[in-house]
Protein backbone atom coordinates (compact mmCIF):
# COMPACT_ATOMS: atom_id res chain seq x y z
CA UNK A 1 0.00 0.00 0.00
CA UNK A 2 1.35 3.40 -0.99
CA UNK A 3 0.98 6.22 1.48
CA UNK A 4 1.06 9.85 0.38
CA UNK A 5 4.23 11.65 1.32
CA UNK A 6 4.00 14.55 3.69
CA UNK A 7 4.76 17.88 2.07
CA UNK A 8 7.62 19.82 3.67
CA UNK A 9 6.50 22.55 5.98
CA UNK A 10 7.05 26.09 4.68
CA UNK A 11 8.66 26.80 8.06
CA UNK A 12 11.19 23.96 7.77
CA UNK A 13 13.91 26.18 6.30
CA UNK A 14 13.34 28.82 8.97
CA UNK A 15 13.50 26.19 11.71
CA UNK A 16 16.75 24.87 10.23
CA UNK A 17 18.30 28.31 10.69
CA UNK A 18 16.90 28.87 14.17
CA UNK A 19 18.10 25.53 15.54
CA UNK A 20 21.76 26.12 14.72
CA UNK A 21 24.27 26.65 17.51
CA UNK A 22 27.02 28.18 15.43
CA UNK A 23 28.13 29.65 12.10
CA UNK A 24 31.40 28.85 10.32
CA UNK A 25 32.90 31.07 7.64
CA UNK A 26 36.40 30.07 6.59
CA UNK A 27 38.52 29.95 9.72
CA UNK A 28 36.08 32.02 11.78
CA UNK A 29 33.49 30.38 14.05
CA UNK A 30 30.62 32.10 15.86
CA UNK A 31 29.30 29.78 18.60
CA UNK A 32 25.92 30.35 20.32
CA UNK A 33 25.76 28.93 23.86
CA UNK A 34 23.01 29.14 26.47
CA UNK A 35 24.08 32.44 28.02
CA UNK A 36 26.99 33.57 25.86
CA UNK A 37 28.32 34.02 22.32
CA UNK A 38 31.90 33.04 21.43
CA UNK A 39 33.89 34.24 18.40
CA UNK A 40 37.01 32.22 17.61
CA UNK A 41 39.42 31.28 14.83
CA UNK A 42 40.16 27.59 14.33
CA UNK A 43 43.70 26.64 15.33
CA UNK A 44 44.16 29.76 17.48
CA UNK A 45 44.51 29.74 21.27
CA UNK A 46 42.33 32.82 21.63
CA UNK A 47 38.69 33.86 21.43
CA UNK A 48 36.24 36.63 22.31
CA UNK A 49 33.24 36.01 24.59
CA UNK A 50 30.07 38.00 25.17
CA UNK A 51 28.20 36.80 28.28
CA UNK A 52 24.59 37.88 28.80
CA UNK A 53 24.83 37.96 32.59
CA UNK A 54 21.82 35.67 33.05
CA UNK A 55 23.41 34.02 36.08
CA UNK A 56 26.04 36.53 37.20
CA UNK A 57 24.06 39.72 36.68
CA UNK A 58 27.00 41.18 34.70
CA UNK A 59 26.99 41.80 30.95
CA UNK A 60 30.58 40.95 30.08
CA UNK A 61 32.66 41.13 26.91
CA UNK A 62 36.22 39.79 27.26
CA UNK A 63 39.21 38.41 25.35
CA UNK A 64 40.74 35.04 26.30
CA UNK A 65 44.09 33.61 25.23
CA UNK A 66 46.73 31.08 26.29
CA UNK A 67 50.40 31.97 26.66
CA UNK A 68 53.25 29.66 25.51
CA UNK A 69 53.11 27.90 28.92
CA UNK A 70 49.47 26.97 28.38
CA UNK A 71 48.19 29.37 31.06
CA UNK A 72 44.82 30.93 30.22
CA UNK A 73 44.40 34.70 30.54
CA UNK A 74 41.31 36.92 30.43
CA UNK A 75 41.27 40.57 29.42
CA UNK A 76 38.01 42.45 30.18
CA UNK A 77 36.93 44.69 27.29
CA UNK A 78 33.52 45.82 28.52
CA UNK A 79 31.34 44.99 31.54
CA UNK A 80 28.27 46.43 33.22
CA UNK A 81 25.50 45.31 35.57
CA UNK A 82 22.41 44.04 33.81
CA UNK A 83 20.26 46.25 36.08
CA UNK A 84 21.91 49.28 34.43
CA UNK A 85 20.93 48.22 30.89
CA UNK A 86 17.50 50.03 30.82
CA UNK A 87 19.16 53.32 31.79
CA UNK A 88 21.86 52.70 29.18
CA UNK A 89 19.29 52.14 26.43
CA UNK A 90 17.48 55.34 27.43
CA UNK A 91 20.73 57.30 27.26
CA UNK A 92 21.65 55.77 23.91
CA UNK A 93 18.46 56.81 22.10
CA UNK A 94 20.07 59.90 20.45
CA UNK A 95 23.09 57.83 19.37
CA UNK A 96 20.83 55.08 18.02
CA UNK A 97 18.96 57.59 15.88
CA UNK A 98 22.25 58.52 14.22
CA UNK A 99 22.27 55.07 12.62
CA UNK A 100 19.17 55.98 10.61
CA UNK A 101 20.67 59.29 9.55
CA UNK A 102 23.42 57.56 7.54
CA UNK A 103 20.86 55.90 5.25
CA UNK A 104 20.19 58.00 2.17
CA UNK A 105 18.33 57.76 -1.12
CA UNK A 106 20.22 56.09 -3.96
CA UNK A 107 19.85 57.47 -7.47
CA UNK A 108 20.89 55.55 -10.57
CA UNK A 109 22.20 58.70 -12.26
CA UNK A 110 24.62 59.25 -9.39
CA UNK A 111 25.98 55.71 -9.92
CA UNK A 112 26.60 56.43 -13.60
CA UNK A 113 28.34 59.74 -12.94
CA UNK A 114 30.66 58.26 -10.30
CA UNK A 115 31.39 54.94 -12.09
CA UNK A 116 29.93 52.88 -9.24
CA UNK A 117 28.82 49.29 -9.92
CA UNK A 118 26.12 47.16 -8.31
CA UNK A 119 27.00 43.62 -7.18
CA UNK A 120 24.20 41.35 -5.98
CA UNK A 121 24.25 38.07 -4.06
CA UNK A 122 26.99 38.85 -1.53
CA UNK A 123 24.88 40.36 1.28
CA UNK A 124 22.60 37.56 2.54
CA UNK A 125 19.95 38.77 5.00
CA UNK A 126 17.07 36.29 4.73
CA UNK A 127 16.93 32.64 5.77
CA UNK A 128 16.67 31.64 2.11
CA UNK A 129 19.80 33.66 1.27
CA UNK A 130 21.78 31.95 4.04
CA UNK A 131 20.55 28.47 3.06
CA UNK A 132 21.60 29.11 -0.53
CA UNK A 133 25.25 29.60 0.42
CA UNK A 134 25.63 27.16 3.31
CA UNK A 135 25.62 23.54 4.40
CA UNK A 136 24.72 22.00 7.74
CA UNK A 137 27.28 20.40 10.08
CA UNK A 138 24.83 18.20 12.01
CA UNK A 139 27.18 16.91 14.70
CA UNK A 140 27.88 20.40 16.00
CA UNK A 141 24.61 21.93 14.74
CA UNK A 142 26.45 24.61 12.79
CA UNK A 143 25.77 26.38 9.53
CA UNK A 144 28.89 26.35 7.34
CA UNK A 145 29.11 29.22 4.85
CA UNK A 146 30.43 27.94 1.51
CA UNK A 147 32.92 30.53 0.22
CA UNK A 148 32.71 29.14 -3.33
CA UNK A 149 28.91 29.40 -3.24
CA UNK A 150 29.24 33.04 -2.15
CA UNK A 151 31.54 33.75 -5.10
CA UNK A 152 29.21 31.98 -7.53
CA UNK A 153 26.18 33.95 -6.32
CA UNK A 154 27.97 37.27 -6.75
CA UNK A 155 26.71 39.00 -9.88
CA UNK A 156 27.97 42.27 -11.34
CA UNK A 157 25.11 44.07 -13.08
CA UNK A 158 26.16 45.22 -16.54
CA UNK A 159 23.81 48.18 -16.21
CA UNK A 160 22.93 49.60 -12.75
CA UNK A 161 19.45 50.31 -14.10
CA UNK A 162 18.85 46.53 -14.16
CA UNK A 163 18.35 46.64 -10.38
CA UNK A 164 14.74 47.65 -11.02
CA UNK A 165 14.11 44.23 -12.64
CA UNK A 166 15.28 42.26 -9.58
CA UNK A 167 13.36 41.36 -6.39
CA UNK A 168 13.73 43.46 -3.26
CA UNK A 169 17.10 42.71 -1.67
CA UNK A 170 20.36 44.19 -0.44
CA UNK A 171 23.33 44.67 -2.73
CA UNK A 172 26.90 45.96 -2.67
CA UNK A 173 28.13 49.20 -4.20
CA UNK A 174 31.62 48.86 -5.66
CA UNK A 175 33.95 51.62 -6.91
CA UNK A 176 37.35 50.85 -8.46
CA UNK A 177 37.13 47.26 -7.24
CA UNK A 178 36.45 48.27 -3.62
CA UNK A 179 33.18 47.89 -1.73
CA UNK A 180 32.13 51.32 -0.52
CA UNK A 181 28.59 50.73 0.70
CA UNK A 182 25.47 48.62 0.93
CA UNK A 183 22.31 49.33 -1.04
CA UNK A 184 18.72 48.28 -0.45
CA UNK A 185 15.80 47.92 -2.82
CA UNK A 186 12.50 48.25 -0.91
CA UNK A 187 8.88 48.20 -2.08
CA UNK A 188 6.18 49.68 0.16
CA UNK A 189 2.54 48.64 0.51
CA UNK A 190 1.54 50.97 -2.30
CA UNK A 191 3.93 49.00 -4.58
CA UNK A 192 6.23 52.01 -4.89
CA UNK A 193 9.88 50.96 -5.09
CA UNK A 194 12.77 53.02 -3.76
CA UNK A 195 16.52 52.55 -3.51
CA UNK A 196 18.57 53.42 -0.41
CA UNK A 197 22.18 53.01 0.62
CA UNK A 198 24.75 53.79 3.31
CA UNK A 199 28.53 54.20 3.22
CA UNK A 200 30.63 51.65 5.11
CA UNK A 201 32.79 54.43 6.53
CA UNK A 202 29.69 56.21 7.89
CA UNK A 203 28.62 52.98 9.60
CA UNK A 204 32.10 52.64 11.11
CA UNK A 205 31.97 56.26 12.35
CA UNK A 206 28.58 55.80 14.02
CA UNK A 207 29.73 52.51 15.54
CA UNK A 208 32.76 54.20 17.14
CA UNK A 209 30.60 57.03 18.49
CA UNK A 210 28.13 54.48 19.85
CA UNK A 211 30.94 52.59 21.61
CA UNK A 212 32.41 55.79 23.08
CA UNK A 213 28.98 56.81 24.36
CA UNK A 214 28.50 53.39 26.02
CA UNK A 215 31.84 53.71 27.81
CA UNK A 216 31.05 57.25 28.91
CA UNK A 217 27.69 56.21 30.39
CA UNK A 218 29.30 53.28 32.16
CA UNK A 219 31.92 55.59 33.73
CA UNK A 220 29.23 58.05 34.86
CA UNK A 221 27.13 55.27 36.39
CA UNK A 222 30.17 53.98 38.28
CA UNK A 223 30.99 57.47 39.57
CA UNK A 224 27.37 58.00 40.60
CA UNK A 225 27.33 54.81 42.66
CA UNK A 226 30.64 55.71 44.30
CA UNK A 227 29.67 59.34 44.96
CA UNK A 228 26.42 58.50 46.75
CA UNK A 229 23.25 60.65 46.86
CA UNK A 230 25.15 63.90 47.56
CA UNK A 231 27.81 63.43 44.87
CA UNK A 232 28.00 65.68 41.83
CA UNK A 233 28.70 64.48 38.32
CA UNK A 234 29.76 66.20 35.16
CA UNK A 235 28.05 65.17 31.93
CA UNK A 236 30.06 63.69 29.06
CA UNK A 237 28.31 65.93 26.57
Amino acid sequence: MMYPQRKPSPLSNTNRIRRVRGIEFGELVLEFCKDKVILLARGKNEHFTLESGENSGILDFHYTWRDPNGIEHHEPLFAMKTVDIPALLAELTPETMNIFQIVRRLRIGWLYRNCIDIVTGVDPITDEDVLGISTRRHRRKRIVIDEEAVRQRACLLEDPDDIWNLPDATFSLVAAGRKIGVGMKLTDRARFTRLYWFRLRDLSRVSRAFQDHCICIQVLNTKERNAGPTGTLRSCH
